[in-house]
């Protein structure tokens, strides 16, 4: 056994100084130099990247950016004009509340348009389509196009602003090809009188559409726009008009409400039913005082030192970090209850030396565990790993160095008024013990063999959130009116930006042509393209001189029209537009959607299909370029989520190790492998349940693990420690209470995640401390 020394030869007081002063210290010194706390509430952070590459992770950043912060609100009624004027006033209101968003929109922009049209006409021998040069590579064609565009002047068909310089009316060409692409990057929805509009089903929509900002997107937040759009909307549903609610940020906002209304009415009962179990156990309000205390002040010290290393602290890091109030009670039940209720130990250092090998290797097995997810490559798992390890020390010094510092209770007093009678002696136990390991292991093996084909590691991102009532009919509905929802893109990686393009560009007709896409070539040709288009411009020269002759006779045209003409085809065909290039702003917004420009020496850029049919002919492509990368968001994020499960239970495994050998090095063959046997029987047990839950094997299932790992061996270790110790039994009960009941009330939550991590947690810690009391 662990020789119970070294207690009392070090200062826990002057080391708890240290320890939380210095964090404290550097805590504040980085807030002066920051832009003070940051919460992250961005709930797309929790989710690892599914990109492979540093370049698409920043497409993958500016579409999701864009998607998960989209919001569409449609105003439904039978009148469109009804429809209109309550859309309107909801614009009107909403308005109001700049902060809240980037971008608020209801009306057609025309603005847009003739930014765009400028543009056009500046670059108008540059950006033709296949088709249009086709056509002037044929004399007869370009001939007859010549006519063509005299008879739309004379039949006031067309804009004759710009004819002096485009007397071929190259500038309409042009344009319907971009509005036809533009179109492309947006919804089914169309300008009428003004506004997005369309009918389905005999019913007119009218679209708000919105880019939430920081501030308005914020979960767990007062900022966030969700309910601002709700007491906008609610009060003008009625006299038939309807709002459908549409977007990432509705169902975020409505899954993160009720996890955290759930989680704190759990909290408050679990916290409740702690207390009291305390209160009954102790008859004194200083040990639940100094448990509280003790609870505040590592979770303070946790946080500051997440907050020290990265800057910020994620809502869910957060929410999952207070799990290590589990083993913060759990240190501070050991002491008081010896400090309670073992009168053989005259003086507060004598029950931390009595308690302090247990404690020790409690700790260290704790650490271990969360020691090693600081090397997991997934910035969630690191901000817990630091919340709990740091927090977990603090706990750790604090029973250590300041409990130490409080009387015990008058001699009479020092008993735990019968609750040692709840600890009996288990006859025959070597054979108990064996036959209930037995009884375990054949159970769960039977169970995982009969259920072999759902044991396997699998996250599904569309199981953590389940569409219900109101919002699911809308997103249904919605999806029929908008028909927009991109969440599958191509990456095309080049040495150039010029290489991209091009590939962009011999990739579309390979393209399944019912998918509706944007890619920057669409927008801005290659060079290469681009010169072709000012060469089959060219072929126009022949026909200008007469072109010019028949128009002048009705416009006053610059004598020198025909120069400046040749002259722009010569300067179109030296000259080119680049996707870097300045652009007007409505082209520029879509374009810092799609390209991603120079990232470390190569150039990247992103096809947006606004909604696929199938995978297949984009895996297909991307599998025959290595330049090509195919990504489904939804997918590729579960798929990230595997990897890091594996990845977690790899750190496991060799958390399993480095305890074996910890425990070797403190107890013989017999006691380390009886302490290396309770997290295997977990895990099984673990397994088992999730497989008759008909639950998967997945990311917060594996992370429930660790902590049972760090918990679970806490039991068997004080038990080793303190063979027959009727006041430790009674210490291991209480601590198994207090944080069975804390854990356990999470699967009460209808917020998957939580709800798995409290199942897997709650299954593990019955298995360990049946296993520590045999």
């Amino acid at each position: 056994m662990l020789k119970k020394r070294f207690s009392n030869k070090i200062n826990f007081s002057k080391l708890w100084g240290i320890y939380h002063a210095g964090i404290f210290a550097a805590f504040l010194i980085s807030l002066i130099f920051t832009h003070g706390i940051n919460f992250d509430a961005d709930y797309t952070n929790m989710l690892p990247s599914s990109s492979h590459s540093e370049a698409a992770k920043i497409a993958e950043k500016a579409i999701s950016s864009t998607s998960n912060n989209s919001v569409f609100i449609l105003v439904q009624h039978d009148d469109f004009d009804t429809a209109k004027k309550v859309a309107e006033q909801v614009y009107d209101k909403l308005s109001q509340h700049k902060s809240k968003f980037d971008t608020l929109m209801i009306h057609a922009d025309t603005s847009s348009f003739w930014d765009t049209k400028e543009f056009i006409s500046k670059w108008r021998f540059n950006l033709l389509d296949d088709e249009t040069k086709a056509i002037l590579s044929s004399k007869a064609k370009t001939e007859v196009l010549a006519q063509n565009s005299l008879a739309s002047v004379f039949e006031m068909l067309s804009d004759v602003s710009s004819l002096e310089e485009d007397p071929f009316l190259l500038d309409e060409v042009n344009l319907r090809n971009y509005v036809s692409v533009i179109s492309d990057s947006g919804t089914a929805l169309s300008p009428k009188d003004g506004v997005l509009a369309t009918n389905v089903d005999g019913k007119w929509y009218v679209m708000i559409r919105a880019l939430l900002s920081q501030e308005g997107a914020a979960l767990a937040s007062d900022t966030n726009a969700v309910p601002l759009i709700y007491s906008v909307c609610e009060p003008l549903e009625k006299d038939g008009v309807y709002f459908v609610y549409y977007g990432t940020p509705f169902h975020s906002y409505a899954s993160s409400s009720n996890a955290t209304k759930e989680i704190s009415n759990i909290s408050i009962v679990s916290l409740l039913a702690v207390v009291l179990i305390l209160l009954f156990v102790f008859r004194s309000p200083l040990p639940i005082f100094a448990s509280v205390c003790s609870i505040i002040c590592s979770l303070g010290i946790a946080f500051c030192s997440t907050h020290l290393i990265f800057g910020q602290i994620h809502m869910i890091a957060l929410v999952f970090g207070t799990s290590l109030i589990g083993s913060c009670i759990d240190y501070s039940v050991h002491y008081f209850v010896n400090w309670k209720g073992s009168p053989q130990l005259k003086t507060p250092e004598e029950v931390r030396a009595h308690l302090f090998a247990g404690l020790i290797l409690s700790l260290v097995s704790t650490e271990i565990c969360f020691g090693l997810l600081l090397f997991a490559p997934f910035l969630m798992l690191k901000q817990m790993a630091v919340f709990s390890f740091t927090g977990i020390m603090s706990s750790f010094l604090t029973v250590n160095g300041l409990f130490t510092k409080f009387k015990f209770p008058p001699a009479e007093k020092r008993h735990l008024a019968g609750l040692t009678k709840l600890t009996y002696q288990i006859r025959h136990r070597k054979v108990v013990s064996i036959v209930t390991a037995s009884v375990i292991l054949c159970i769960t093996s039977v169970i995982l063999f009969t259920h072999r084909d759902g044991v396997k590691i699998e996250n599904d991102l569309n199981g953590l959130y389940k569409l219900e009532g109101r919002l699911k009919d809308d997103t249904f509905l919605a999806y029929r009116v908008i028909n927009y929802q991109p969440s599958n893109w191509l990456v095309v990686s080049g040495e150039t930006a010029e290489e991209v393009l091009q590939k962009e560009e011999a990739l579309m007709p390979y393209l399944p042509k019912e998918d509706k896409y944007i890619c920057t070539a669409r927008f801005i040709p290659s060079m290469k393209k681009q010169k072709e288009s000012a060469e089959a411009c060219a072929n126009l020269i022949p026909f200008a001189k007469e072109q010019y002759e028949y128009l002048q006779e009705y416009f006053d045209f610059d004598p020198d029209c025909l120069a400046n003409f040749k002259n722009s085809i010569k300067d179109a065909a030296e000259n080119f537009i680049s996707p870097d290039d300045e652009l007007p702003e409505s082209l520029r917004s879509i374009l810092d959607l799609i390209w991603v420009g120079n990232v470390d020496g190569k150039y990247y850029s992103v096809i947006l299909p606004s909604r696929i049919k199938s995978d297949e002919p984009y895996i297909e492509l991307a599998s025959k370029d290595d330049n090509l990368y195919f990504e489904n968001k939804i997918k590729d994020i579960s798929e990230g989520l595997d990897e890091i499960t594996k990845i977690i239970l790899l750190m496991f495994g060799i958390a399993f190790c480095i305890i074996a050998v910890v425990m070797k090095i403190f107890y013989n063959w017999k006691y380390t492998l009886k302490i290396l046997s309770i997290p295997v029987l977990s895990i099984l047990v673990i397994t088992s349940v999730f497989v008759l839950s008909g639950l998967k094997i997945e990311f917060f299932c594996i992370t429930g693990v660790i902590l049972v790992f760090g918990l679970g061996l806490d039991y068997v270790i004080y038990k080793l420690e303190n063979k027959d110790d009727r006041i430790e039994s009674v210490s291991i009960l209480i601590s198994f209470l207090t944080t069975a009941i804390s854990f356990g009330a999470l699967m009460m939550s209808s917020f998957i995640p939580v709800h798995v991590l409290g199942l897997s947690i709650f299954s593990g810690l019955i298995t360990a401390f049946i296993c520590a009391v045999l």
